[in-house]
């Protein structure tokens, strides 16, 4: 399929204000995969840093604000272990408990998940755990948050498996639950219809409860498109039955979203508004679906890399992505031009974007809820 070039959408909007995180830190070469969170007075935004995706000199950082303008120093927040670190998710158990989840291990096919407790916002962490002991391919949240449903806890998880040969590479969804916040998890299948499929499936799903009282979650894919699923039941059930994944109208490129629900129960989603497998991650934009992720509209332009931010560094023009040989140790990109990987939070009146900035740096942005008008 043809590019869809960043000139076929709005500019990015006066209303929305951004700031680095972090950016072109001589700490590490490239910088990926952020997660951010509202937690007692401040925001949290945590990533991934080290010479490139997998080398084993990645580490979780995390830095804060408590305006999103002026962020601290990143401080390392994992154990410390010279192995590939990855997909840091920052969330609140149903007992509202702060927990960082993360990967670890030199695949992504065979990463672990750990995770750290802090009980004063992030200040301080409890030792690293693995959290479901034994695990091999990841456990628990993949990169967006888990929903909490009064006691119930969901986590959107995915697996991922590489090979060389055509038909190896396959990726599935998952959904993780837990009735115990977080001590015990049960995993839930997303069934696909691979039959369908000219590539390797969806991963990395972001959930939220829907206007059935279920939980619905939407998920990136190789297929052009991102695809969504539904329970059968309600979020209170004790068995979950999700239904056959299926492509709906929000172009995906093979690449990260994630999805939030707006006061007016309304959906927002994150995501690079192009299609194609391992498309253009360029620009980042925020889609609106008022029937509960059936269809959507473009809204906003967060980032086309043509407005710097702030007194920043000037961005640098390109094509986004270049997989080159991508495998389960990671994606091989220059970061020219991309603008990928949001997670989203709404704070108050106001949504909260983090995302990957050319792999150079983390930018936190926020927009007025008032803004989203379509």
């Amino acid at each position: 399929m043809p590019e869809v070039l960043p000139s076929a959408f709005p500019r990015v909007s006066e209303h929305v204000t951004r700031s680095f995180v972090t950016v072109d830190n001589p700490a590490w070469t490239q910088c990926h995969a952020s997660t951010i969170i509202a937690s007692g007075p401040r925001f949290l935004v945590a990533f991934f840093a080290g010479t490139a995706e997998g080398t084993p000199d990645n580490h979780i950082w995390l830095s804060t604000s408590p305006d999103l303008v002026t962020w601290g120093a990143p401080v390392c927040v994992d154990e410390g272990e010279d192995v590939a670190h990855w997909n840091p998710v920052l969330a609140h158990d149903p007992d509202g408990l702060l927990w960082l989840f993360y990967k670890k291990g030199p695949l992504i096919s065979a990463w672990q998940t750990y995770y750290r407790t802090s009980t004063d916002n992030g200040v301080t962490w409890s030792p690293a755990a693995e959290l479901v002991p034994g695990d091999a391919g990841g456990r628990g949240p993949v990169k967006n948050q888990p929903l909490a449903v009064g006691r119930r806890w969901f986590a959107p998880s995915s697996l991922e498996a590489w090979g060389d040969a055509p038909g190896e590479t396959a990726w599935t969804a998952f959904v993780d639950i837990s009735d115990d916040s977080g001590r015990s998890w049960t995993a839930v299948p997303v069934p696909l219809d691979r039959d369908r499929l000219r590539g390797a499936g969806i991963i990395q799903p972001s959930l939220w409860k829907d206007r059935r009282g279920g939980i619905s979650l939407l998920c990136r894919s190789s297929e052009g498109s991102a695809f969504l699923s539904r329970s059968a039941g309600g979020s209170d059930a004790g068995e979950m039955v999700f239904g056959e994944a299926r492509p709906v109208g929000l172009p995906n490129n093979n690449s990260g979203l994630d999805v939030a629900v707006l006061p007016d129960g309304r959906l927002v989603c994150a995501h690079n508004p192009v299609d194609g497998d391992w498309g253009p991650r360029c620009p980042l934009g925020l889609s609106i679906s008022h029937d509960d992720g059936e269809t959507w509209a473009y809204a906003v332009t967060v980032d086309d890399g043509t407005t710097p931010i702030g007194d920043g560094p000037v961005p640098t023009d390109g094509g986004g992505l270049r997989p080159g040989a991508a495998a389960a140790s990671g994606v091989v990109t220059t970061g020219q031009g991309e603008y990928s990987y949001p997670t989203l939070t709404v704070s108050g009146d106001r949504l909260v974007v983090s995302y990957s900035w050319q792999r150079r740096g983390i930018v936190a942005a926020s927009i007025p809820i008032s803004h989203l008008n379509v």
